[in-house]
């Protein structure tokens, strides 16, 4: 149940990437830029004070849930800072490469077949995560049959 709780606090705090990467349109200023920076590694150096207290697991999932929003975090505000689909779909790739890597260490506390699905389960969510980045991009780009950022459909010639 524990375990649960903890998996599921963090898909909450690194599956904000939809809402967080949806701003990126708005850009931002260099002195936001580094303000939201020194906000990121007050919360990591946070995180790790945090991660000091526990003891084994429970250590290792500390340490890759905050490595994994830290990297997460600076991805959104990188891709809000200098927008391009190509910044957006980093930051999709660095939060589900996040999400991958706590789940990761859960299923290190797994034994057997049960280990073995889950590290399949977290490899199938990485891989989807992935597809939908890359295919939100060409639909952000106006790829073929996708759409531009206006929302209507793409002219020929322009992917």
């Amino acid at each position: 149940m524990k375990w649960k709780l903890i998996g599921m606090a963090a898909l909450l705090g690194l599956s904000g990437a939809g809402a967080a990467v949806a701003e990126v349109k708005a850009g931002m200023g260099k002195a936001a830029y580094e303000t939201a920076l020194k906000r990121i590694e007050a919360q990591r150096k946070a995180d790790d004070r945090a991660c000091k207290r526990a003891k084994g697991h429970a250590k290792e999932l500390c340490e890759a849930q905050a490595e994994g929003r830290d990297k997460a975090e600076k991805a959104k505000l990188e891709a809000r800072y200098k927008p391009s689909p190509e910044a957006v779909q980093e930051a999709k790739f660095a939060v589900a490469e996040a999400n991958y890597e706590v789940e990761m260490v859960k299923c290190e506390a797994l034994k057997g077949r049960a280990e073995d699905r889950c590290e399949d389960r977290a490899k199938a969510a990485r891989e989807a995560a992935e597809r939908q980045a890359r295919v939100e991009k060409v639909d952000s780009t106006g790829g073929i049959f996708g759409k531009g950022e206006d929302g209507k459909p793409a002219k020929a010639g322009k992917s």
